[in-house]
């Protein structure tokens, strides 16, 4: 099986993660500074009543400080001892890595003294990432006992790691802390899964995360004779032909919005790519966190959608993708004369 990573940027560089050790990515909220613990341990914040740890990695690198944005987020990855969030600027986007993209460690200089921390090198269709060694940034943590005893309530100042913030910045720091801090009742966050949250024509939908095996940008599409219009063509994708498909007939949507991304998704044997205005984010949900579709409700595409969550204050419808893939409005019924 193929191993799929979530890549991302801090301070300018790329690294990578294994999917499996990500247990959810949240917005950077207000953190708790802990004078005890380790310069690159930038505070802590409540976690529906668990204390975590928030490493910088461009710290633990020996880097300079940079004041962090409302746009950064912290990759919260876990073990059964342990549990760290790391900051990230950018998240780029989920991947599955071909053959021989990884060099391993021993042949890899760029982490310097702080290789312990590396698996190696990846070369991916659109550059170099450092794939890091979960396993050994979650034993580098604070141990339990460094940590406050208790969750700790949302810091109300700011650290100066945040720089100069206005009072609305700062506000929402400190609102994503108190949401971030807020205990569910036992088993309502039971059964978490991972989704892709891609943007067609400007609405949101999710594609549950196991059936994705990476995102490319659209490039250099071949146009295929006799198909009909939602087969947009094929694309070369790493020497490999990939047959592009548009869903938005599917949906019962409008096809004037620019595509420019592709999810790259296996159903069964088939893998197809999936085209999309924008690829906006990996989330994690439970079950309690999707609804059923309203029976009134007139989003496009609620047929083939099991339900709608809320992400960030906005509707995301999450897809059913055998069913899309089966609607007949998908089904190639031209012959070729």
């Amino acid at each position: 099986m193929d191993t799929v990573c979530l890549v991302f940027g801090h301070r300018g560089a790329r690294y990578a993660l294994e999917v499996g050790a990500v247990r959810e990515i949240v917005w950077l909220p207000a953190l708790s500074p802990i004078e005890e613990l380790p310069s690159y341990i930038a505070g802590v914040f409540n976690l529906r009543g668990r204390v975590v740890p928030v490493m910088d990695l461009g710290l633990r690198f020996g880097h300079t400080p940079e004041a962090y944005r409302t746009s950064d987020r912290v990759i919260v990855i876990e073990s059964d001892e342990a549990r760290v969030g790391l900051i990230a600027n950018e998240l780029h986007g989920v991947t599955a890595l071909p053959n021989g993209a990884l060099a391993e460690v021993r042949s890899y200089q760029g982490a310097g003294g702080h290789a312990q921390f590396v698996r190696g090198e990846l070369r991916l269709a659109d550059g170099l990432a450092m794939l890091l060694d979960a396993s050994a940034l979650l034993r580098s943590s604070p141990p339990a006992e460094a940590l406050p005893h208790g969750a700790p309530r949302a810091a109300e100042e700011l650290s100066r790691a945040y720089g100069e913030l206005s009072p609305e910045d700062s506000e929402l720091f400190r609102s994503r802390a108190r949401s971030l801090s807020q205990v569910h009742t036992a088993g309502e966050r039971s059964g978490v899964q991972a989704y892709a949250l891609i943007r067609l024509a400007g609405e949101l939908f999710g594609l549950e995360l196991e059936v994705v095996r990476e995102f490319s940008h659209l490039r250099g599409v071949t146009p295929l004779p006799c198909c009909p219009p939602h087969i947009a063509g094929n694309m070369n994708l790493r020497g490999d032909v990939l047959t592009l498909v548009d869903i938005r007939p599917a949906l019962g949507m409008a096809d004037a919005s620019v595509m420019g991304e592709v999810v790259v998704v296996r159903s069964g044997d088939l893998l197809l790519g999936l085209e999309a205005t924008e690829i906006v984010d990996v989330v994690h949900l439970a079950p309690s966190d999707i609804a059923p579709v309203p029976v009134a409700s007139d989003r496009a595409g609620k047929a083939y959608c099991k339900g709608v969550a809320t992400v960030e204050g906005k509707a995301a419808g999450i897809l059913d993708l055998e069913r899309i893939l089966r609607a007949r409005e998908l089904q190639v019924a031209q012959e070729v004369q």
